[in-house]
């Protein structure tokens, strides 16, 4: 079990650039949902909150960008990156009603959805975890 614990929760280290381009795509796809919106979610929130959640996940992955460009900024990323999951778990959650109502076809985007809440959120955990470290 101490294997485990150790193994599974060590970070794996990933380049500056590759952070950066993960929270530029995700900037990318909060301008794509505000511009062209979301079938799943309009279907179930409607025109406004669509859009509304569009900027809401591009602003939260541009100060994620901006977060990660410096150790000094990590709280402004950590604060971004949880509420960037937040927002994908909530896209992920949308098509649940729909999923109830018998539309199976929906339920690919839940998938899709959480498994990218997935990314914002490690990085969150990881900048949460280093919170307590002291620097010298």
């Amino acid at each position: 079990m101490r294997h485990f614990r150790t193994w599974g929760f060590a970070p794996i280290m990933i380049p500056r650039w590759v952070l950066l381009l993960k929270y530029v795509c995700f900037t990318i796809l909060g301008v794509v949902i505000f511009a062209t919106t979301s079938p799943v979610l309009q279907h179930v929130a409607g025109d406004l909150w669509t859009a509304l959640f569009g900027l809401c996940i591009t602003a939260a992955a541009a100060c994620a960008l901006v977060g990660s460009l410096h150790t000094r900024l990590e709280a402004l990323e950590r604060w971004a990156v949880l509420a960037l999951s937040g927002l994908l778990l909530g896209y992920a959650i949308a098509p649940v009603s729909l999923v109830l109502g018998g539309d199976l076809d929906r339920a690919t985007y839940s998938t899709i959805a959480v498994t990218l809440s997935l990314l914002p959120a490690s990085r969150a955990w990881m900048l949460i975890r280093r919170t307590g470290i002291q620097r010298g």
